[in-house]
């Protein structure tokens, strides 16, 4: 009997306003429209689960929003009080909070939730209530650090998960895969010295942000090795993902045995996507939750929770997202996706990068690859 499937969702989430793109010129101002995390996204997302039979599938579960001591297990308690007061003195949407990171009155108080619910999906999965959870939740977190906020990210919700799954259920492994198209940045400095956090990001090379993510940022001190970055060329598609999974991220979870696999879900590596330029599409989506899900299934008792981090096409997200849940659930849908990209062959790039995320881990990790034929 497939596991049940839990998921979280709140129309709090679409109030969040991270502002609106005007362009100022010598005659005058242009309204280029919302911000590319605009709240349609989840709308959208949540609108096609619906239409297509997905929700009804899925266990609704509640939450509460995430308090102080939750959120200082990854925040340092001036960036909590700077963060509000920002946010309290904001008399409309737009202002500035950090580096592409704006928002408005509301911005805190529903970061604030969105942290919650990723604890909440955690607390569903360890108590038994649901054998996995998708967390459908905005803003997103995994670029926000322990003391700034960045590129739409407030609180880092999938750090404020794994600190919330150490300290309540005393978790000593837990494995956070990352496959957002930008880079992980402060997930990765929330862990980097955290032995008992395994971090990796599968992200588009050179892409948003340009410093970090290389296959050479591998952790610190005892935690050296607990950072696997694989950055993969621009174009890549789900061979590419795929390959990476097999030769790096799945070895490397048998070797770690996680108690726990978080998922910081970004689907903004989709062919649509206007800030990145991958090829993944629903049935890549699927094959991939679906082969992380089963890891779960074999390493962890099936316990597996994913966030929803990026995914800035809004016709495409609520797509690529449905085939996520599909993967994750165990469940597929009677759904015509009218868009189509041909997948390709693995290009010699793409292979290369992968290569090379697999040899920069061989220190740490018994990997095997091609070249060992």
């Amino acid at each position: 009997m497939t596991p049940t499937t839990g998921f979280l969702y709140d129309t709090l989430f679409l109030q969040h306003n991270a502002g609106r793109q005007t362009y100022h010129g010598a005659h005058g101002a242009a309204d280029a429209g919302a911000e590319f995390d605009c709240p349609e996204r989840l709308a959208y997302t949540k609108a096609l689960l619906d239409a297509t039979g997905m929700t009804a599938r899925l266990q609704p579960l509640a939450y509460q929003p995430a308090d102080d001591a939750t959120l200082l297990r990854v925040h340092t308690p001036a960036y909590l009080a700077q963060l509000a007061a920002n946010c309290a003195a904001a008399d409309g949407d737009g202002v500035v909070l950090g580096p592409d990171a704006r928002g408005g009155p509301a911005t805190e108080r529903i970061a604030r939730a969105a942290a919650g619910a990723a604890c909440a999906a955690v607390d569903a999965v360890l108590q038994g209530q649901v054998g996995r959870a998708y967390a459908l939740i905005r803003p997103s977190g995994h670029h926000a650090g322990p003391d700034y906020a960045m590129g739409y990210c407030y609180y880092n919700n999938v750090a404020v998960a794994a600190r919330h799954a150490q300290a309540r259920y005393g978790l000593q492994r837990i494995a956070i895969i990352d496959w957002d198209v930008h880079h992980g940045n402060g997930t990765q400095h929330v862990f980097e010295a955290d032995p008992q956090v395994l971090f990796c990001s599968l992200h588009e090379e050179g892409n948003y942000p340009l410093e970090g993510g290389s296959e050479a940022d591998q952790g610190q001190g005892d935690a050296a090795g607990y950072t696997l970055n694989i950055p993969l060329p621009a174009g890549s598609g789900y061979a590419a993902y795929a390959l990476a999974f097999e030769q790096v991220l799945l070895p490397v979870l048998q070797h770690f045995r996680p108690e726990l696999i978080l998922v910081s879900a970004g689907q903004d590596a989709n062919a649509y996507d206007p800030l990145g330029r991958m090829r993944l599409t629903r049935p890549g989506y699927r094959a991939l939750a679906a082969s992380l899900t089963a890891a779960a299934g074999e390493l962890c008792q099936g316990r597996i929770v994913m966030l929803q981090e990026g995914g800035y096409s809004l016709p495409y997200l609520p797509i690529a997202t449905l085939g996520v849940i599909e993967g994750l659930s165990g469940q597929q849908v009677d759904f015509d996706d009218p868009h189509w990209v041909p997948d390709r062959p693995l290009t010699s790039n793409e292979a290369a990068a992968v290569a090379r995320a697999r040899d920069a881990q061989r220190r740490y990790w018994a990997l095997q690859g091609e070249q060992d034929a």
